[in-house]
């Protein structure tokens, strides 16, 4: 493995990457050789049938990449922009990197940490966050009171540090993190200590939060729990549904957290995950608390989520925000599935001309749809900011052939819904549903039409496309979509600026000339 700079430059990086692939396109055989040991897609080849194979730029940049020992260009991009900044950036680049980061940018904190000892070596609560047990044992040695002083560049509390380090997800940090929280906690430090983020002020986190709502981690949950933390903190049931498993949550539940009152119902609706579900209204979660089958259907959930809701108690004539009935939910939102069970309930009301017509539109009833419309032209402006915005909501809800009479029909494009001020097509983007970002460019919908977060699909597809942990079955075809803009007309410059996934980033640099 090759050895960078103390200070790279990306220039001269991206030169070296040129010169690669113009050798390899030479046939000289070093070059060859190094694609064959380091371009993943060319792995076993032999080097000489390289040469009439057709190489990329983006191909050269992964070798490059992987020859400084990193797993994508992108990656090395991300680390030569990190050591050229200032120190104290460093850090707090370094900090997001491993609280709030993917998997991506914890390979890229771990090689930091190990390349700059000194620059981590600087302020003795790192020790806390990259688990240095023998660091962290001499400094309470020092002085007792570490063990409950917050510091740091974040101002934590040494235990919040130890269980919301995103570390313990790398096998060879979890032995040493659980150390230092049992150092800790022998030491008097208080399981029950809680850090307000200054991006959140009025919702301070729980030590605990830290290992059931944002790392996941089972063993670190279990220490805590066993030491006295409250699962009550108002956050770590909530978001311990998150997980891609529902270990956190059956341990918070052992432990006495109470459903009622955390929205814990709420938030596992956004998810795919009927048996987390379940386990909450088994544990005393009240189904008739919120209007919770109005969100099941808000998020695309099955028949069996509004089923199980239906059986734990839930009023099949309640009422959900703004007044609208659950039947009539169901029917603005093509559900023909719950207006059935509804109606075998004995639940049925008669509906006005506008919400049959968003009825038959949402249920992909072409010809009742347009012989309303026949029959009254001015249906889809008399139409409600709430009925509009099942466009944007169905689209998010991979309903493409409700979203395809609507379009046909003049449903308004860039009507946004309620949560982010997302159109329909940066909800499907953020989907990954490549199939509805088609049908909705083709119809023409704008790709430069900002959402709430004051950017357009390109960001959405930034962020989309580098998320872990989604708990969702969706497509997630990041790769379909940005293909799908760019077969539209969006111009490759305008992706310049953002990062995505290396799968999103390879496809991109695919479609640049190969010398650019």
């Amino acid at each position: 493995m090759k050895t960078l700079p103390v200070s790279p430059d990306l220039s001269h990086l991206k030169n070296q990457a040129k010169q690669l692939l113009r050798a390899a396109r030479n046939g000289e055989s070093e070059a060859l050789r190094r694609f064959a040991e380091l371009l993943p897609s060319a792995r076993g080849l032999d080097p000489a049938g390289l040469a009439g194979r057709e190489l990329a730029l983006h191909d050269a940049q992964s070798v490059i990449a992987r020859d400084y020992g990193f797993r994508s260009w992108s990656e090395l991009k991300h680390y030569v922009e990190w050591t050229r900044s200032v120190a104290a950036e460093r850090l707090r680049t370094w900090l997001a990197w491993v609280l709030e980061g993917n998997a991506a940018q914890r390979h890229l904190a771990r090689r930091t940490l190990a390349e700059q000892p000194a620059l981590f070596g600087q302020d003795p609560w790192l020790a806390c966050v990259t688990g240095d047990e023998v660091r962290l044992r001499a400094l309470i040695a020092e002085d007792p009171a570490f063990v409950n002083r917050s510091g740091g560049p974040l101002a934590m509390p040494p235990l919040i540090g130890v269980s919301h380090s995103g570390l313990i997800r790398e096998p060879d940090f979890k032995e040493p993190l659980l150390a230092c929280a049992r150092l800790l906690l022998a030491h008097g430090a208080d399981v029950n200590a809680s850090w307000t983020d200054p991006r959140w002020p009025d919702s301070p986190l729980s030590v605990l939060y830290g290992a059931a709502g944002r790392t996941h981690d089972e063993a670190m949950i279990r220490l805590l729990l066993e030491t006295g933390a409250d699962p009550n903190d108002n956050e770590s049931l909530y978001h311990s549904v998150e997980s891609s498993d529902d270990v956190g949550t059956r341990l918070l539940l052992a432990a006495g957290a109470r459903v009622t009152g955390t929205n814990a119902l709420g938030r596992v609706l956004d998810f795919d995950k009927l048996d987390t579900l379940r386990l909450l209204l088994a544990h005393g979660g009240d189904a008739r608390e919120q209007a919770w089958i109005h969100h099941a259907i808000l998020r695309g959930r099955s028949s069996a989520h509004v089923r199980a809701l239906l059986d734990a108690g839930a009023d099949p004539r309640g009422k959900g925000p703004g007044g609208i009935s659950l039947y009539r939910f169901a029917q603005e939102q093509g559900r023909t599935d719950v207006v059935a069970m509804l109606e075998a309930l004995g639940v049925e009301e008669d509906l006005t001309q506008e919400e049959a017509f968003v009825a038959a539109c949402t249920r992909a009833d072409r010809a009742v749809a347009a012989d309303i419309l026949a029959r009254e032209p001015d249906v889809l402006a008399r139409l409600s900011e709430r009925q509009l915005r099942t466009l944007p909501l169905l689209a998010g809800n991979g309903a493409i052939e409700a979203v395809r009479v609507m379009l046909g029909l003049g449903w308004p494009r860039e009507v946004k819904e309620h949560e982010w001020s997302a159109t329909a097509l940066n909800k499907a983007m953020f989907q990954g549903d490549a199939a509805m970002l088609r049908l909705l460019l083709q119809e023409g919908a704008d790709w430069r039409t900002e959402h709430g977060f004051g950017n357009n699909v390109l960001g959405t597809l930034s962020y989309a496309s580098q998320a872990e942990d989604i708990a969702s079955v969706v497509p997630q075809d990041y790769v379909g979509c940005a293909r799908a803009l760019v077969e539209h007309g969006v111009p490759l410059s305008a992706f310049d600026g953002y990062d995505f996934s290396d799968a999103v980033s390879a496809f991109l640099k695919d479609q640049v000339s190969p010398e650019a």
